[in-house]
């Protein structure tokens, strides 16, 4: 089962790169959750303190862009509620059992103590959160220039 959870911890852009050493202690400090269909890993508006690794079965998320429902299908392997392993945050999407659901949840309190033991998985974390937020820079600046040039037409 062990190795499971790692294949499936490979799988996810912010543990890519790990080790399986690595990955096994993540795995290690997760707890083996169950979601019947209908019931939600994640709710729109409430406080997240964990991540969610689907390990079998299927989910949906459901976020709403400019008032209107866009559903997502999620599998396993996706690792949902992110933010909340990190840092105290609000979810902004709801993500919800399709089917009767098996999770792996990494709460930030274990989390924490796996970076301050194994500070190279924290460097990792801190490398790949900081190459998503360049890449954030990016997009902003892109968008940036096309209100500007908007703007001038207008």
């Amino acid at each position: 089962m062990l190795d499971h959870k790692i294949e499936l911890l490979k799988q996810t852009p912010l543990f890519s790169g790990l080790n399986n050493s690595q990955l096994g202690i993540i795995a290690d400090a997760g707890e083996k959750r169950f979601f019947e269909a209908g019931e939600n890993l994640i709710a729109q508006g409430g406080k997240g303190d964990a991540a969610y690794l689907i390990m079998s079965g299927k989910a949906c998320c459901t976020r709403y862009d400019h008032g209107q429902p866009f559903v997502q299908d999620l599998w396993p392997g996706t690792l949902v509620g992110e933010l909340g392993m990190l840092v105290e945050t609000v979810h902004s999407v709801t993500v919800t059992a399709s089917e009767r659901l098996r999770a792996l949840a990494i709460h930030r309190e274990s989390f924490r103590l796996i970076m301050e033991v194994h500070p190279q998985i924290a460097t990792h974390i801190s490398n790949k959160l900081l190459d998503r937020l360049r890449g954030l820079a990016v997009e902003l600046r892109e968008v940036d220039q096309k209100l500007a040039e908007a703007e001038k037409a207008a």
